[in-house]
């Protein structure tokens, strides 16, 4: 699964979720310029309270960093190692 790529980031309205990713899917299509203009980017999501847009716009880094680790050494707890994969499963 791949998820849409670019920078996100909270939009010019506090209530969403836009991203500078210019191979965003339809992206000429589906956003004109007065919609780049009018949410600040692509928008990946809408109508989100403030607290969730700063979340949604960490997901693709934080599931980068959860991805990222590695337990060969068995250096992370196994109830946390467990946890981890199933965090990853889930947003995936």
């Amino acid at each position: 699964m791949e998820i849409t790529g670019g920078n996100w980031k909270v939009g010019k309205h506090s209530s969403c979720v836009v991203t500078d990713d210019k191979s965003a899917v339809d992206f000429e299509k589906r956003y004109t310029p007065e919609s780049l203009k009018y949410y600040g980017g692509a928008l990946i999501a809408e109508s989100c309270r403030k607290a969730d847009a700063k979340l949604i716009t960490a997901a693709p880094e934080m599931l980068e960093l959860l991805q990222s680790i590695e337990n060969d050494a068995g250096q992370v707890p196994e109830w946390l190692w467990l946890r981890i994969k199933e965090v990853i499963k889930k947003a995936t």
